[in-house]
């Protein structure tokens, strides 16, 4: 069954990761659930696509939140997946009559934690709201008036609040302000201004590599080894990725001169702006340094596929800088300053045109579940919704194997 598959990252007030919301739906050739209800179909998908790719490979052990209809809840679905994997989102579109009651209390008593999705309140929720542990409330469809009304008509004791459409820093400072704790939305996907910005000594040196490694096949492998040896944070997280799953050796690997000999040129080039994107994120979510990484394997591995443009390397530099912008709080013309890379990925990152740009615009539009977008570029590219799936799920769990 070809169908397209989301993550959507699920914060707290540290901006760390607390869990990721999995979306799915069917591709648009798909047939198969032409006369049932759009969310039954989608549901019935995340069981199949759960089964088969597994929920660990998906959410990197963080639980899963699911949209659940009326017809799973009482059929007592969820019960097939471990409670401590799963957050059942309670759909708004689910009335609350004395089966789904009965349901709801019954899995509450098995351990499992209910969510209210789109929540806006009412006094015939009131059974719901007393068994839910999380209650989301949407920050674009209601004002914040709105949403601190309801929660003074509620009792909120014990319960987490999710702030969901967040997408500024002033959004979300004003809803931790109101009592927030957990946080969906892309808010933290942009740079904080749009200006010049001092960099730390520290950070400059990251760029500096950065810069170094970007001469092509003039690079001094000697001058890149030494640089990396004189910086202890960059030399653990090296040997660790040299290490990691990914290249399986039987050996470990302790001398930076031998890791950056294994790795080659290309290989050195894409380790290297990747090490050097994780020792400038240490003021931002983690998530920005995984989407980046897993937008760059994406767009490398759909090029092989689609051959959108020339270069598989070029499609990996254009997911991986993708935010770096927001990595520095700076223009993406001043943050690609000094980096040589080609004409088409600039174009890409720095004006959002190109066909190197519909790449990134497939991934972030999949990341969105703007699902009308991604068929649209899916068509325009000749790839259908059970390998784009497939290629982003691998680039998940290739992100995932990096110890980093």
């Amino acid at each position: 069954m070809d169908a397209y598959i989301a993550r959507q990252p699920i914060l707290n007030k540290e901006k760390k990761i607390f869990a990721y919301e999995l979306l799915f739906r069917s591709s648009a050739a798909d047939k198969t659930f032409m006369d049932t209800d759009a969310d039954q179909a989608t549901s019935r998908v995340i069981m199949e696509s759960f089964f088969n790719k597994g929920v660990d490979s998906i959410t990197g052990g963080k639980p899963a939140f699911i949209n659940f209809t009326s017809r799973l809840l009482l059929e007592n679905t969820a019960t097939l997946f471990p409670k401590d994997q799963l957050i059942i989102e309670i759909l708004e579109t689910v009335e609350p009559t004395p089966e789904i009651i009965v349901a709801c209390r019954s899995l509450q008593k098995k351990g499992y934690k209910l969510a209210l999705d789109d929540f806006v309140y009412s006094p015939e929720l009131d059974p719901l709201v007393k068994m839910s542990k999380i209650i989301k409330f949407d920050f674009l469809s209601n004002t914040p008036r709105e949403i601190a009304c309801m929660m003074k008509s509620m009792d909120l004791k014990g319960k987490w609040l999710l702030a969901e459409k967040i997408e500024t820093i002033e959004m979300f400072n004003l809803a931790v302000a109101m009592g927030f704790t957990l946080f969906q939305g892309y808010f933290f996907s942009k740079p904080v201004t749009l200006s010049t910005k001092v960099l730390s000594p520290l950070k400059m040196s990251y760029i500096s590599l950065m810069r170094e490694v970007s001469i092509g096949e003039e690079m001094n492998f000697q001058r890149v080894a030494r640089a990396i040896r004189d910086d202890v944070a960059l030399s653990y997280k090296l040997l660790k990725l040299v290490n990691s799953a990914y290249y399986g050796l039987r050996t470990e690997v302790t001398d930076i001169t031998r890791a950056v000999a294994i790795i080659g040129t290309i290989e050195l080039r894409k380790w290297v702006f990747m090490i050097a994107l994780m020792g400038l994120d240490s003021d931002k979510p983690d998530e920005i340094i995984k989407m980046s990484m897993i937008r760059g394997r994406f767009l490398e591995n759909l090029n092989t596929k689609c051959r959108r443009i020339e270069s598989d390397e070029n499609a990996f530099h254009i997911g991986l800088f993708s935010m770096l912008d927001v990595l520095m709080d700076v223009t993406m013309d001043n943050a690609l300053e000094g980096i040589l890379l080609s004409d088409e990925v600039r174009m890409a990152l720095i004006h959002q045109r190109g066909s190197a740009y519909d790449l990134l615009d497939l991934v972030i539009s999949l990341e969105r579940s703007n699902w009308d977008r991604v068929d649209e570029l899916a068509a325009a590219m000749n790839i259908d919704a059970e390998l784009i799936s497939e290629l982003y799920l691998d680039s998940i769990k290739w992100c995932n194997s990096l110890a980093f």
